[in-house]
């Protein structure tokens, strides 16, 4: 088993920070946390947002970027965060629990002709938008 190690890495954010990882944590998909609530699918962020400082968490590829309050500063707490995620990797803390992907469904779409010449009408076999455009 390969251990992970983690490693800090600032950003041009000064309220973002990027702790990398050493191998893939996901699988090609980056994810987006605001809260708690929204962050139900991946246990490593809920435990993240235990932390009184954190506003998000984007988890992608190889990296965990942190966006904090401005109740403290990075320099003060990086390290301990960067420990804590490494620790919960190498204890076989899951990153993102895997869903079932929707199934794909094929779109037909054809044009139909409309008593202006000058327009012609779109139509699909299912619904693509949630509102009308034109």
């Amino acid at each position: 088993m390969n251990t992970f190690k983690v490693s800090v890495q600032e950003t041009s954010n000064k309220a973002i920070i990027k702790f990398e990882v050493n191998q893939f944590i996901t699988k090609h998909q980056s994810f987006e946390f605001k809260n708690i609530d929204d962050a139900k699918p991946s246990p490593l962020a809920q435990q993240l947002f235990y932390l009184p400082f954190v506003k998000k968490v984007y988890i992608s590829g190889n990296f965990v970027a942190v966006e904090r309050f401005d109740i403290v500063e990075w320099n003060d707490v990086q390290d301990e965060v960067a420990q804590q995620i490494e620790a919960y990797l190498n204890n076989g803390g899951i990153v993102i629990t895997e869903t079932e992907a929707p199934k794909k469904v094929p779109v037909t779409v054809y044009a139909e002709a409309t008593p202006n010449p000058a327009v012609m009408k779109f139509v699909a076999n299912k619904k693509i938008v949630t509102a009308l455009f034109e």
